[in-house]
């Protein structure tokens, strides 16, 4: 089972710390002065905490912002409310059963996460669609693959994440109604998707075999006969 990751938010009084990686609380500090001042704070990423004017009040229009870890005692960088130092990423490690080629490009959409939320969507697509064939799929278009699927009985839950990927993955590649600017939110939650397909489709049946290989050849033979005399009738 995976932990599960607060991401960082501006405001927030815990989170994930993007440092150290801990849950922690945090403490903010902003600056009390014009733009241009902020500015040159937010360049000078080894400014303190204690040199700021004032802790926060979780203010939205602060122009620089420090959240502070009482864990590590480091401090992550905001600009206008969003994380700009350190760039990380808190998307999930991917499923320690998944297919090797669909693992590379899942880890490359978590290394830009961060930066583009809408980069790593598409290349979670790009993921899904060389998965499907490794699940049962006949090497086709996404859609066709899934549809596949659920006629050799595929999960109804199941079904609707493949789906889930597939079409907000369309709408990063191809722009449509999902508005993926900045959603970072959609992104992550895709990672959680992509790994519960692998744990369900890959995972499992891989503890279901491990666990019927242990029936003795014998009882083996019994149940492909019921199954054989089912099937005949």
């Amino acid at each position: 089972m995976q932990q599960n990751i607060i991401k960082p938010l501006y405001g927030e009084q815990s989170f994930n710390c993007p440092h150290c990686m801990a849950l922690a609380h945090q403490i903010w500090f902003r600056v009390n002065g014009n733009p241009e001042e902020e500015l040159l704070i937010y360049k000078n990423m080894e400014y303190s905490p204690s040199e700021y004017l004032g802790v926060n009040g979780f203010l939205t229009n602060n122009y620089v912002a420090l959240s502070y870890c009482v864990s590590c005692k480091k401090t992550a960088h905001w600009k206008s409310g969003k994380l700009v130092y350190p760039v990380t990423c808190t998307a999930p490690l991917p499923n320690g059963d998944m297919p090797e080629d669909v693992q590379e490009i899942y880890n490359e959409a978590r290394e830009v996460s961060a930066l583009s939320p809408r980069a790593a969507t598409a290349l979670l697509r790009l993921a899904l669609e060389k998965l499907l064939p490794q699940v049962g799929a006949t090497k086709s278009s996404i859609d066709k693959m899934i549809g596949e699927l659920v006629g050799k009985g595929l999960p109804k839950e199941v079904e609707k994440a493949l789906d889930s990927l597939r079409v907000i993955g369309n709408e990063a590649v191809h722009p449509g109604t999902i508005d993926l600017e900045d959603n970072d939110g959609v992104a992550h939650a895709l990672f959680k998707i992509m790994n519960m397909v692998v744990d369900r489709m890959i995972t499992q049946q891989k503890e279901i075999d491990d666990i019927y290989s242990l029936i003795p050849e014998s009882k083996l033979e019994g149940i492909e006969k019921r199954n054989q005399k089912a099937l005949n009738r």
